[in-house]
């Protein structure tokens, strides 16, 4: 039945029968051990992402797999060529980063009195080959009493594609249009779907309690900063030029670069940052900033995990730990003396800040606390870095946030994904303590260039929203006064 449609990707069962050399012999044991490990590995990604019941369906073209191909179940349905027999439809393959995929099958106006309806998930792994399908038998009889609904789902694995298909046998069903959606799908479209219908949920919501005043419905802007994450509108803004001309970079569509506009733009408007002030930067990497403050006559402690821990291994092979003044030195941003001057490096675990670190004007970090272990331990930090503070201190820092649940995220592990109410949660706590939080906006933009959501393998330009397993984040900017 399956090999009647003629394609090689929904005769899985066929394609992977067992070879007469067994994989299982002796000589090729190694291999089938290394080939079972490979599967188990993925299968534990694809399960710790958590599941996706907060995600919203996406629209599949019903027919996508064979366009030129009509399918019978549709009255005059169009097609270049004629009909295959029991074909009823077949989507095109969609990706997936791991956790469950759901199809949702709508028969409209359905109608029949005998036969019935096969519906398989099809798969095909990293490397094309076919999976087992996941099949199910519907009669005329249970499709008529669900009203033509039918949903699928499975465990879906990394780097894994699916699509569904049905087939009639021996039947008479009709409809008049078939609408197919899916959940766990990671598309192009599936992002932007997503990001779409968080822009008009979660993210949109007012503040409650004491955040009514706190949560705020505006257009981030770097003339006026507030809490905000990165949007494609401040790139545009004279401020944004102005600061990438102080950092001589040339303006790019990057998040990273935004980062530090951000963080010296909020420190200058919040009158931080000044000649004489002192300032304490966690995790800098090698990134300009200890040179800029410096140049502009601030006194620096820059700050970066040990070399010689372990956690800083990725850093080091990425060559982007400072682990010396040497490597957070930029000698096109700051006069060598008066960088010597005015930067001192002291090795820092941010899980672990010394308490004589203190009396700071400012305090600031780019993408750092989420390398922490977990949310809670970045929020942690978070509320520790103000005890670094002289009354009245800024604290700037910048992280990821999840564009696309206010739920099920990354929250533990070498990088985690904060949520909406994770900062809530941390403005709540420092509220309680007596800082000022700045006011916070969750707009994330509304240009075209807000809408590209960069895929791996990243690019450099643009890349404000990138895709990071099945969610998309992009930086956001939390800044806070000490209490006085």
């Amino acid at each position: 039945m399956l090999n009647a449609l003629g394609s090689t990707a929904i005769s899985p069962i066929i394609m992977n029968a067992p070879s007469t050399n067994s994989p299982f012999a002796a000589t090729r044991f190694p291999s089938a051990v290394r080939l079972f490990a490979n599967r188990l590995k993925r299968r534990w990604k694809s399960l710790k992402i958590g599941n996706r019941d907060d995600e919203i369906g996406v629209p599949l073209e019903p027919l996508a797999f064979w366009p030129e191909r009509p399918s019978t179940m549709l009255a005059n349905a169009p097609g270049d060529i004629g009909a295959v027999e029991g074909y009823a439809f077949h989507t095109r393959y969609v990706g997936s980063t791991g956790g469950r995929i759901s199809f949702r099958v709508v028969l409209n106006d359905l109608s029949g009195s005998k036969g019935y309806l096969l519906v398989s998930i099809n798969g095909l792994d990293h490397n094309g080959q076919p999976l087992r399908p996941i099949l199910r038998k519907f009669s005329v009889g249970e499709l008529l009493k669900a009203n033509g609904r039918i949903e699928l789902s499975t465990t879906a694995l990394a780097e894994h594609t699916y699509a569904v298909m049905g087939t009639l046998v021996d039947s008479d069903v009709l409809a008049r249009d078939i609408t197919i959606t899916v959940k766990g799908a990671d598309t192009d479209d599936a992002y932007l779907a997503r990001v779409e219908a968080a822009k008009r949920g979660f993210l949109s919501a007012p503040g409650e309690g004491v955040l009514a005043d706190i949560i705020v419905q505006r257009p981030p802007s770097l003339e006026f900063p507030i809490s905000q994450m990165c949007t494609a509108s401040q790139l545009s803004e004279k401020q944004y030029w102005k600061i990438c001309r102080l950092m001589k970079e040339k303006p790019t569509s990057h998040r990273k670069q935004w980062e530090f506009v951000y963080i010296i733009r909020s420190l200058a408007h919040h009158g931080a940052w000044r000649a004489g002030a002192r300032g304490l930067g966690f995790g800098v990497g090698e990134e300009p900033l200890s040179s800029i403050f410096a140049h502009a006559g601030c006194t620096i402690v820059a700050t970066d995990l040990h070399a010689d821990d372990h956690r800083a291994d990725v850093w080091n092979n990425t060559n982007q730990l400072g682990a010396d003044l040497q490597k957070i030195y930029h000698p096109r941003l700051c006069d060598g003396d008066r960088f010597l001057r005015n930067v001192s490096f002291r090795p820092v675990d941010m899980n672990a800040i010394p308490e004589d670190l203190t009396d700071f004007d400012f305090t600031w970090s780019s993408c750092a606390y989420e390398h922490l272990g977990s949310i809670e331990a970045g929020l942690t930090f978070f509320e520790k870095s103000l005890e670094c503070l002289a009354p009245g201190g800024l604290a700037v820092h910048t992280t990821e946030i999840n564009l696309t649940s206010n739920d099920n995220t990354l929250d533990e592990g070498n990088t985690v994904l904060f949520r909406r109410r994770d900062f809530e949660e941390l403005a709540r706590r420092l509220i309680a303590q007596g800082h000022e939080v700045m006011p916070i906006t969750f707009d994330s933009g509304d240009k075209d260039l807000d809408r590209v959501i960069d895929l791996p393998p990243y690019a450099n330009d643009p890349h404000l929203k990138l895709a990071l397993m099945r969610w998309v984040s992009t930086s956001f900017g939390l800044t806070v006064r000490k209490r006085r």
